[in-house]
């Protein structure tokens, strides 16, 4: 069983106040990783981008509230960027849903702070795997009442998870009824337009919901 790593609580107080910084980590795939616990949640950020946030992670907290009513339906999970999990997080805080579920990260080191930290297994009912998105996707045979996508290098978000090719991969992945979600940083309006486009053609509906920086894509197969 994975060992836990328990917050002190004058952490957990303090945080209230100002984030308290736990570690960093710098590894061949980011120069820098740090955690800390901020308002009580654990956050994990890189220099220019926040990864993950508890339960307070904009994006799922924003998608999820539009699909509410079908979560109960949910029994199934694919994390595509685990980040620390906050999306899983969130469901069984917010939702007390406990899908079965499947992280898929491609750096060990965030999939080893997701499983020491954020108490995501209590039904152990969750793997990780250490994997590119992409390549994971290429080989599952797997489907899922829920896919969250969530792979950014820093801000950036890699041109093979805004193809044809990725989408469809998504597409046959997902259960009939099911939704996946996309997260993105997109540089201008016409390329929104563009990834809609691309996602109409693939999925039943799309929903697009603007929130500062990122685009979330909500579709139903």
């Amino acid at each position: 069983m994975q060992n836990k790593k328990i917050i002190q609580w004058y952490h957990r107080v303090l945080s209230y106040l100002f984030p308290i910084s736990i570690l960093k980590i710098q590894n061949n795939k980011h120069n820098l990783l740090s955690l800390q616990i901020y308002c009580n949640q654990l956050m994990l950020s890189t220099g220019n981008a926040v990864y993950s946030y508890g339960t307070f992670y904009t994006p799922f907290r924003v998608a999820f509230k539009k699909i509410k009513h079908q979560l109960p339906k949910v029994n199934t999970l694919l994390m595509l960027g685990t980040g620390l999990g906050s999306a899983l997080k969130i469901l069984q805080v917010k939702y007390h849903s406990y899908p079965t579920s499947t992280l898929v990260d491609y750096d060990e080191d965030i999939i080893h702070l997701s499983k020491t930290y954020m108490e995501l297994n209590k039904k152990q009912n969750i793997e990780w795997h250490f994997e590119d998105a992409l390549h994971y996707m290429e080989q599952n045979q797997k489907q899922f009442d829920l896919i969250c996508v969530d792979v950014f290098r820093e801000l950036y978000l890699p041109i093979e998870y805004r193809q044809d090719s990725f989408f469809s991969l998504c597409k046959r992945a997902l259960n009939h009824h099911s939704f996946c979600i996309f997260n993105m940083i997109l540089s201008n309006h016409q390329e929104q337009e563009l990834i809609e486009e691309k996602l109409h053609s693939h999925f039943k509906k799309v929903e697009t919901i603007k929130r500062k920086q990122n685009v979330f894509f909500i579709c139903k197969n």
